[in-house]
């Protein structure tokens, strides 16, 4: 058979008796609340340090090319064909 799990030696907060249950706080003494203590703080807190303003770089319009072709061709004696091919692109 298993063991029986021991009950813990302190007592339940709803067994305490009303004499026992909590009392009030102590009153802070006049010379504490009159002095404002320091706290000590663990790291000296660092330099403020300026930051560098960024550079705002110009903007740069895209280059356009236009690209005009004509072909002039001869199939046949007597015969003469163009073709003519214009393009306009955006170079990035």
């Amino acid at each position: 058979m298993a063991k029986r799990k021991k009950a813990s030696k302190v007592q339940k907060r709803a067994k305490l008796r009303s004499s026992a249950k909590r009392g009030k706080t102590r009153k802070a003494s006049r010379v504490a609340k009159a002095t404002k203590r320091t706290v000590a703080s663990a790291k000296p807190k660092p330099a403020p340090v300026k930051k560098a303003a960024r550079k705002v770089k110009p903007s740069v319009a895209p280059a356009i090319e236009t690209v005009a072709v004509e072909v002039i061709e001869q199939p046949a004696p007597g015969v003469i064909t163009v073709t003519e091919i214009e393009e306009t692109r955006k170079a990035s």
